[in-house]
């Protein structure tokens, strides 16, 4: 997975529109150039302010940071490098969870930016859970959890027919609990999900049947 220069572009152009993110903007414009060390030295700049705005103006940064890292279909650093993260994207996202507490949306963003690359490898079924005890109904927590569940269980079953690589028990609960997240969704991703429970249930099933013949 490389880097899509033409998008790391339009970035610093996107970036250079806003007040007081030049320097955000510097550092995609060196990284569109290829020149990491000056990126990096601009983005250090950058944060020094950013991390003293307003708990507000950074929560408007960091989801525009998320929104932009969840299109960008490249290596994920380039959009969220590692130190962009931990002095200043998941610190604001933990304060804005703290501050907010019956909002679902800091805590879904903590589960999208968490995981992946190389930032921070947290799994976001906790924080996903998290966002539904303040909001059990918000579709955003609904929808990720559920394509948490089915990931996680795509890898456990990526070397049937000959090995299960996780318990099949345990998998089936979790299918039963990502069907029942179905309710509340659009009619396109039920149409995209539902599909997709269905048969990591029925190679689940058909482990346990074959564990049990022998």
């Amino acid at each position: 997975m490389g880097f899509d220069l033409g998008y790391l572009r339009e970035l610093a152009e996107d970036a250079s529109e806003h007040p007081g993110w030049s320097g955000l903007s510097d550092y995609f414009r060196f990284r569109h150039q290829g020149l990491r060390r000056e990126a990096l030295e601009a983005l250090d700049v950058f944060m020094a302010g950013a991390v003293t705005w307003p708990l507000a103006q950074r929560v408007t940064l960091v989801v525009w940071i998320g929104e932009k890292r969840m299109a960008y279909r490249g290596q994920p650093e380039a959009v969220l490098p590692v130190p962009l993260f931990r002095l200043l994207v998941r610190p604001t996202l933990e304060e804005w969870a703290s501050a907010k507490p019956f909002d679902p949306w800091p805590l879904v963003w903590l589960a999208r930016l968490s995981s992946g690359g190389s930032t921070w490898h947290a799994p976001p079924q906790p924080f996903l859970r998290e966002a539904l005890e303040r909001d059990p109904l918000f579709a955003p927590a609904r929808l990720d959890l559920v394509a948490a569940v089915l990931a996680d269980i795509a890898f456990h079953q990526h070397e049937l027919p000959d090995a299960y690589l996780g318990d099949a028990r345990a998998d089936l609960a979790a299918l039963g609990e990502a069907r029942g997240l179905l309710a509340g969704l659009d009619d396109d991703a039920v149409a995209d999900l539902a599909p997709r429970i269905a048969w990591a249930r029925a190679e689940a099933q058909a482990w346990q049947e074959r564990e049990a013949a022998t």
